[in-house]
C-alpha cells in the first residue's frame, strides 16, 4: 500500500512520461522532417525491364517533402481532441476500477436482459402460432381425469359441453379456451372438461373418440374440487327425496303392488303398509345437517324427555319443524339416524340392508352417502345414454308445440330450439314429427308447417354434424312422403294442389342444395312430385298465396278435417294424460295413527304448564335441603 506522497509522486512521473509520448506522437505526424534532419538519403541510378538504366540525378541528395501541411490552428485542435480522447479513457478506467456494481444494478440489468428475453419469445410465437386444429396435448398420467377437447365450433359455449359431457358422470370443470382479440378469425376453438372420477372420463372418452366434430385426447391433471359443478339428473335422483305420497313417514308403493280403489282394500291397509318403502335420504344443506345431527346427539344422550322439552320450547321455530312433520325428508333422516346409532352403528359409516324398524311396519331402505369421486354407476348411464329417448312430459310438451305449429317463423323457431335443446333424443323427436305428418286429419297447412319444421331440424343436425338414424333408415322418410303426396291428390281445389305442392318441392330443392340426402334419395321422393307442371317466373297465379290457413279454409277443407295434429293413440298421449291426472293421495283416507283420543294425547303431552310445575318442585325441594343442612351444622 503506497503512501500519499509516494502516490502523489508516481502519479506525477506517470503524467511527465505520458505528456513525453504524446509530443513525440505529435512531432511524428505533424512533422516528418524532424524525425530524420539527421538522417541522408543519396538519389541512385534506375533499371528498367528491358535492361535499360537511367542515369539521372545519380549521387543528389534525397530530400522528402511533407504531404500534407498543417496550420498552427489546426495542429492546436487535433491536440486538444486527442487530449479528451486520453482523459474520457482515463476516466472511464477508474471509474470501473474505483466503483463496481451493486447488487441493485446487477439486478436491473437481469431484469432488463430477461424483458427482451420475452419480448423475442412472444415475437417468436405470433409469426410460428399454430392453429387450434394442429394442438395437441397428450397425458401420460393414468389418475388424469381431465379431456382436452379440439376442432369446437365457435358458437358451442361451456353450456353446451356440460350438457354433452355431463351424462357420464359428475364434472368438476369445464373451460373452453376463448381466441384472443388478435385471434377473432379463427373458425374452431379448443377447450378441457374435468370429471370428478377417471372411470367417467375414460367412458366419456370412448363413446365420443370417434366423432366428426370434436377430437378428443387426455389432458393433463389438474385439482379436484370437493363438489362438482355439474351433477346428472339420473344420479341426482338417488340423492334426492322422492314425492309426497300421503303415507306414513312418506312410505313410497312399489310399482308391483296394486292401488287401492275399494273400500275392502281400506281394511288390509296395515298389509298394504307392510309393502311399502320408505325411502331415506341425506338433506343436502349442510346447516339443516348439522342441526339433525346435533338433536340426535343430545337425544341419545338424554333420552326422549329432551326431545319433548325441544319440542315445546322450539314449537314456533321454523328450523325445527322437522320433529313435527313425520312426512317431510328432515324427519325420516332424523328417524332413522337415531334408529342408527341407538342399534350401534357409525355416524359416518352405517348397513345398506334394508330393515324393518318395527313390526307390520314399512320397510326402511338406508340412505346413499354422496360420492362423486367413485364414478356413476352402469344402470345409470345405460338408462342415460343407450336409451336416448324423449321422457313423457317433453314428448307432451313437444306434441303441444306440433299442435299450435303454424308457418310462423316464431313458432316453428320454438319447435326446433326444443328439439335441438335435447339433441341427445333427436331421433325420437324426428319420429314424432314424422308421425304427426302421417295424421290424415291433419290440415295441408299444418302440415306444410311440420314439414318446415322437419327441414330446419335436419339442417341443423348437418351442420351440427348430427348423426340420425333416418339417414340410414331413408324408406320410413319416403313412406311418408307417398303419404304426403296422396294427401295432395285429396285436394279438391286446383290452386290449392298447385300451392301446396310446389313448397313441398321447395324443400327439396333446399335439401338439395344443403346436401342433406342423398341425391338418389332426393331422385326418387321428387318422382312422386314429378306430375307437376313448372310455372313460369313471370306467373302470378296462387302459387304465391301465403299458406297461413285462410285461403285453405275457405275451400275444401274448411269443415272437413278435425282441427287436432296429433291424435292420443298415435303419440300415446292418452297415457301421459293417465299418468298425470293419477294422485295417489286421493286413493287413500286418514289412517288410525292420524285419529287419536284427544284425552290420551292431553294425559301424555308434555304442556309447558307441567314442565313449570316440575321446576317449582325442584326449587322448593332444593331449598328444604337447605334449610335442612344449615340445621344440621348449627
Amino acid at each position: 500500500m503506497l503512501s500519499k506522497s509516494s502516490y502523489k509522486r508516481k502519479r506525477k512521473e506517470d503524467q511527465e512520461a505520458a505528456a513525453h509520448v504524446f509530443k513525440d506522437f505529435l512531432e511524428t505526424f505533424q512533422n516528418p522532417t524532424a524525425s530524420i534532419a539527421n538522417k541522408t538519403f543519396v538519389r541512385s541510378g534506375i533499371l528498367y525491364q528491358n535492361n535499360e538504366e537511367q542515369t539521372e540525378n545519380i549521387g543528389q541528395i534525397y530530400k522528402p517533402k511533407p504531404l500534407i501541411v498543417q496550420t498552427k490552428s489546426e495542429e492546436a485542435r487535433t491536440a486538444i481532441e486527442c487530449a479528451k480522447i486520453l482523459k474520457e479513457a482515463a476516466l472511464s478506467k477508474a471509474k470501473k476500477q474505483e466503483k463496481p456494481k451493486s447488487n441493485l444494478d446487477l439486478l436491473k440489468e437481469e431484469l432488463k436482459l430477461r424483458h427482451s428475453e420475452r419480448g423475442e419469445k412472444e415475437r417468436l410465437k405470433e409469426e410460428y402460432d399454430l392453429s387450434p386444429t394442429l394442438i395437441t396435448t397428450e397425458s401420460d398420467d393414468t389418475n388424469s381425469t381431465n379431456l382436452f377437447v379440439a376442432n369446437l365450433s365457435s358458437k358451442i359455449t361451456e353450456n353446451h359441453l356440460m350438457l354433452e359431457f355431463g351424462e357420464y358422470g359428475p364434472l368438476a370443470s369445464v373451460k373452453i379456451l376463448w381466441p384472443r382479440a388478435d385471434e377473432c378469425q379463427r373458425n374452431s376453438n379448443c377447450g378441457f372438461v374435468a370429471f370428478m372420477s377417471r372411470k367417467d372420463a375414460e367412458r366419456a372418452l370412448k363413446k365420443n373418440q370417434h366423432r366428426d366434430d370434436m377430437r378428443i385426447c387426455w389432458g393433463k391433471t389438474v385439482e379436484i374440487p370437493s363438489h362438482p359443478i355439474y351433477i346428472p339428473n339420473s344420479l341426482l335422483k338417488l340423492y334426492l327425496p322422492p314425492p309426497l305420497s300421503g303415507l306414513p313417514f312418506n312410505a313410497q308403493v312399489p310399482n308391483s303392488t296394486n292401488q287401492i280403489e275399494t273400500e275392502t282394500d281400506f281394511e288390509n291397509f296395515d298389509e298394504f303398509l307392510q309393502k311399502c318403502v320408505i325411502k331415506v335420504t341425506i338433506p343436502l344443506n349442510k346447516k339443516v345437517l348439522t342441526l339433525v345431527h346435533r338433536m340426535v346427539e343430545f337425544v341419545v344422550r338424554e333420552g326422549p324427555m329432551f326431545e319433548a322439552f325441544i319440542m315445546n320450547r322450539e314449537i314456533n321455530n321454523p328450523e325445527y319443524n322437522f320433529l313435527f312433520d313425520c312426512q317431510s325428508p328432515i324427519h325420516v333422516y332424523y328417524r332413522w339416524k337415531l334408529f342408527s346409532i341407538l342399534n350401534g352403528e357409525s355416524q359416518k359409516s352405517w348397513s345398506m340392508e334394508k330393515f324393518r324398524m318395527f313390526k307390520g311396519g314399512s320397510i326402511w331402505c338406508p340412505p346413499r352417502a354422496p360420492c362423486y369421486t367413485a364414478g356413476m354407476p352402469d344402470e345409470l348411464i345405460s338408462s342415460e345414454v343407450d336409451r336416448k329417448k324423449l321422457s313423457d312430459a317433453q314428448s307432451t310438451r313437444l306434441i303441444s308445440l306440433i299442435q299450435i305449429l303454424t308457418i310462423h317463423r316464431s313458432k316453428i323457431a320454438e319447435a326446433m330450439l326444443f328439439c335441438l335443446n335435447h339433441n341427445n333424443a333427436i331421433d325420437d323427436s324426428i319420429e314424432i314429427i314424422l308421425e304427426s305428418l302421417m295424421n290424415p286429419h291433419t290440415p295441408a297447412y299444418n302440415r306444410i308447417a311440420r314439414l318446415y319444421l322437419l327441414s330446419d331440424v335436419l339442417s341443423n343436425c348437418k351442420s351440427k354434424k348430427i348423426k340420425l338414424q333416418i339417414e340410414e333408415n331413408e324408406s320410413t322418410l319416403l313412406e311418408v312422403f307417398r303419404f304426403i303426396r296422396n294427401c295432395s291428390d285429396d285436394l279438391k281445389n286446383l290452386s290449392d294442389r298447385d300451392n301446396f305442392n310446389s313448397r313441398v318441392i321447395r324443400i327439396f330443392r333446399h335439401w338439395d342444395i344443403h346436401k342433406i340426402f342423398t341425391i338418389d334419395f332426393l331422385e326418387n321422393i321428387s318422382s312422386l312430385f314429378s306430375t307437376i307442371k313448372p310455372r313460369d317466373e313471370d306467373d302470378t297465379s296462387s302459387i304465391d298465396e301465403p299458406l297461413d290457413g285462410a285461403n285453405l279454409l275457405k275451400r275444401s277443407l274448411g269443415d272437413s278435417v278435425d282441427p287436432n295434429v296429433v291424435t292420443a293413440e298415435n303419440l300415446n298421449a292418452k297415457k301421459v294424460n293417465e299418468l298425470s291426472e293419477k294422485d295417489i293421495t286421493k286413493y287413500f283416507v286418514p289412517s288410525k295413527w292420524d285419529t287419536i283420543d284427544p284425552e290420551e294425547v292431553e294425559a301424555q303431552a308434555m304442556s309447558t304448564e307441567k314442565m313449570y310445575i316440575m321446576e317449582l318442585e325442584k326449587d322448593v325441594k332444593k331449598s328444604k335441603d337447605k334449610k335442612k343442612k344449615k340445621k344440621l351444622k348449627r
